[in-house]
């Protein structure tokens, strides 16, 4: 009888220890699992869903019926580029020129607010997106910053891009007296791909969160940690092009002390892939979609 419960205690014992090497194996060689056993030990408290120059994939970007949109969606932020124009005002617009997605010409520095308001920012999404058009959306204004923050104040959150700013445009001291005249410490976050002047900014006011935007032209696996330590004496996090990382990217700035949030990610299957990396939240054209992924993988419990 002992010579057969000694075996059984072998077998078990066997068990037990190939069960922990192949654990410990999933945790070495695959990182998203590193991130989920961190999840239940010290779980997030919420997956972002940024809506990406509003509700864009639905409404003009960067208008007043894409933002609308997008916390009708229940988003949790939108998200928003701002531009000065010749007389200095912040104006929501993505790119330098409003060729795009107006029906002017010209670069934004060159146009005066009075020249940049006569133009229509919505008819454009029209042609390019029958399928979504409205007749709302015909000869709508491209809005002021100013115009934003007083239309939806505290209601929603913001997550503001500066791109590439004129050297002495002194756009983050319009920005930041923006968010203190409505009081929006709180709910303003800011990213850009500049480093500088998203310093400038946290040296003007370092209750405003920050996020530093990156582009990897090819997917990295690692970031050097070096780079790491150094946004992180100013900024809450990264936020990468979802095409340039991997899991092995996310576990390594999350578990650096760092949030990741991705852009911009549009279709579920990458919204699925973001989710079960561990991502902290996600910049997206679709914000219904990505909450729709989230739910789902909830009640399925796939983390």
């Amino acid at each position: 009888m002992a010579k057969i419960f000694r075996h059984k205690a072998y077998l078990i014992g066997i068990h037990v220890l190939t069960l922990i090497f192949l654990f410990t194996t999933l945790y070495a060689y695959f990182p998203w699992i590193r991130v989920k056993v961190k999840e239940i030990i010290d779980p997030a408290d919420k997956v972002y869903t940024v809506a990406h120059r509003g509700a864009s994939g639905y409404a003009p970007e960067n208008t007043m019926p894409a933002f609308e949109l997008a916390i009708e969606m229940n988003a949790d932020s939108i998200e928003l580029d701002i531009h000065l124009t010749k007389d200095g005002v912040p104006v929501v617009i993505h790119d330098e020129t409003v060729n795009r997605t107006t029906n002017g010409k010209g670069y934004i520095k060159n146009l005066t607010l009075e020249q940049i308001k006569q133009l229509d920012a919505g008819s454009w999404f029209n042609e390019a997106y029958p399928m979504f058009a409205r007749e709302s959306y015909e000869g709508l204004a491209i809005p002021t910053l100013d115009e934003v923050f007083d239309t939806f104040g505290k209601d929603t959150n913001y997550i503001v891009e500066i791109k590439e700013p004129a050297p002495n445009s002194n756009i983050e001291v319009l920005l930041n007296e923006a968010v203190e005249k409505y009081g929006l410490e709180h709910e303003v976050a800011v990213h850009s791909f500049s480093a500088s002047s998203l310093r400038k900014l946290h040296s003007i006011n370092p209750e405003i969160t920050l996020y530093q935007l990156v582009w990897n032209d090819y997917a990295a696996s690692r970031v050097s940690e070096a780079y790491l330590r150094s946004v992180k004496t100013y900024a809450a996090g990264i936020s990468p092009n979802f095409q340039g990382i991997n899991a092995a990217y996310v576990a390594q700035v999350k578990n650096f002390g760092l949030k990741l949030m991705p852009y911009t990610v549009n279709y579920q299957v990458n919204m699925d892939k973001a989710y079960m990396w561990g991502v902290d939240g996600v910049y997206t054209n679709f914000p219904d979609r990505f909450l729709e992924v989230i739910e789902t993988n909830r009640k399925n419990a796939q983390w």
